[in-house]
């Protein structure tokens, strides 16, 4: 514990901490956001009804997120219904998609909509804790989430969402378990979505040493942004070869400001980056992902889809930071080459 700072407050919730709200209109009905905040102005809301998924990021005040028009939808609005992902895409600062389907709807076997079910699942067992560990402030969300179907597929995942006082990032511990005797496919994708005003004409992308390959016609450049363009389609690199831990971020020199997303590469060997200029839907997704963008039937028609052994378990660490000034953003970039 720090005397010397607990000296100087009658209540941590002054400069840390996390509030509980409960959404009460539109679409949002009912559903719970937990805001947390510290003292280096780092600040993101997770949302236990949706996954543990995060929705609001922000970094001294300044917005780092993507949020669609369709806002917080709750998770009995949801239909995998072809057709309707769009009208329930949330985006957020991070959503999770799997575990049956990240890419395209597809029936073959079964209903898998776009993107997968997972992120319109609420967790079970979910609670926050704030505490002294050693020297440490440390604020954590967990809480359990379970995709299961009747007479089949039963996989947990127990995530853990953590960061400190004085921490200028946050971090997601998955622990995916397999509860049945045989091995099931296993799609996760982390959908990291940056908007303005970090996304702006003239930020970059910046990944550490890597391979690239474009995932959708017109899909030329992968590292700088224009201003948004009426009716531009959507761009998609996959990248790829990464050492142990891959990274990706999102710089915009004229703020000062940049953010970054890491991923331990042992079960997410790639990032999926979505480029999209359209006006009114501009956004940047860097996303850790154990696809190659294919879709449910595709993955397993070419061999390179994802199985977790029956009654198997892996572990996933995803890192998502901001960066402020140019040293310290000069700095980042150098250590990813």
């Amino acid at each position: 514990m720090d005397i010397s700072l607990m000296k100087k407050l009658a209540n941590m919730d002054q400069i840390a901490g996390s509030r509980e709200v409960e959404l009460k209109t539109g679409k949002s009905q009912g559903v719970r956001v937990f805001e947390f905040y510290n003292a280096a102005g780092f600040a993101f809301s997770v949302t236990p009804d949706l996954c543990m998924d995060l929705y609001d990021l922000r970094f001294k005040g300044t917005n780092l997120a993507y949020h669609s028009k369709n806002g917080i939808i709750s998770p009995f609005a949801f239909s995998p219904v072809n057709g309707v992902f769009v009208d329930q895409w949330i985006g957020g600062a991070m959503k999770t998609c799997g575990l049956d389907n990240v890419g395209g709807q597809c029936e073959k076997g079964g209903v898998f909509p776009t993107h997968g079910r997972i992120g319109f699942t609420p967790a079970q067992h979910f609670g926050t804790a704030a505490f002294w560990d050693g020297d440490r402030y440390v604020m954590r969300a967990s809480g359990d989430i379970h995709f299961t179907k009747a007479f089949g597929t039963h996989i947990s995942i127990r995530r853990t969402i953590e960061t400190d006082l004085f921490a200028t990032s946050l971090t997601i511990h998955d622990v995916i378990t397999n509860h049945q005797p045989d091995p099931e496919p296993v799609m996760m994708l982390y959908h990291t979505n940056f908007g303005y005003p970090l996304v702006d004409e003239g930020s970059c992308v910046y990944t550490a040493p890597s391979t690239y390959e474009t995932k959708a016609p017109d899909s030329n450049d992968y590292q700088h942004l224009v201003a948004p363009i009426d009716g531009k389609e959507e761009e998609l690199y996959l990248h790829s070869g990464f050492g142990k831990t891959s990274c990706a971020a999102i710089v915009n020199e004229n703020l000062g400001l940049a953010a970054y997303v890491k991923a331990d590469t042992a079960n997410l060997p790639n990032i999926l980056e979505w480029k999209h200029e359209r006006s009114h839907d501009y956004v940047l997704a860097l996303e850790p992902c154990n696809t190659c963008c294919l879709n449910r039937a595709d993955a397993i028609r070419e061999g390179k889809m994802a199985y977790l052994p029956g009654y198997g378990t892996i572990e996933n660490t995803i890192e998502i930071g901001a960066l402020a000034g140019k040293e310290e953003i000069a700095s980042f970039l150098d250590g990813l080459k």
